[in-house]
């Protein structure tokens, strides 16, 4: 009772990692650890039929201006921001996703199927880079962190000085539970 108490009284006892400490681990493991993914923006055309899919991808590879229009009059996702999609990372998408990711910006895919049995033709309208998040957004992850490990370290090193103490007298019986 009295070391699960002092070793309680000890966790609580960390302090609050200084903004030096914090900004030190975050430029040491911003590269691994703090990256927002590359991603992309692309505006999607979306229909049920796939003729209509066909003849619309026969008029967008004549006049490629017109895909916004095409949004407004022909996708059943066509809303106010006209058919523009949230900015969506590698791995999001199915099949959409795949393709957006192998396009450049400007261009106007083929027809997509997707999973809910529609088609799609999207245009990439913009990629944004991979980047590192600002130490303002990842700050309070990054002292969690350090005050988790700090306790992580007290328990580990206060257990195995009280384990290698000489004093302590551990019974055979109970020796195969300590490595």
């Amino acid at each position: 009772i009295l070391y699960d108490y002092y070793l309680k009284h000890l966790v609580n006892s960390i302090e609050t990692p200084d903004s030096s400490q914090i900004e030190k681990y975050y430029i040491e493991n911003r590269d691994q650890k703090y990256l927002e993914p590359k991603r992309v923006l692309v505006r999607q055309i979306k229909v049920e039929v796939k003729e209509e899919a066909d003849s619309l991808l026969v008029l967008l590879e004549k006049s490629p201006h017109l895909f916004e229009s095409f949004v407004a009059s022909s996708s059943i996702n066509s809303g106010k921001n006209l058919g523009l999609m949230e900015p969506f990372k590698s791995g999001q998408y199915n099949f959409l996703g795949e393709r957006a990711f192998d396009m450049s910006v400007g261009d106007v895919s083929g027809i997509i199927e997707n999973l809910d049995k529609t088609f799609s033709i999207i245009k990439l309208e913009e990629v944004y880079p991979e980047k590192a998040l600002p130490l303002k957004t990842v700050y309070k992850r990054i002292e969690s962190l350090l005050i988790k490990e700090g306790q992580e370290s007290i328990k580990s090193e206060t257990f195995n000085k009280y384990l290698k103490s000489s004093k302590l007298f551990i019974s055979d019986e109970y020796k195969k539970y300590i490595n």
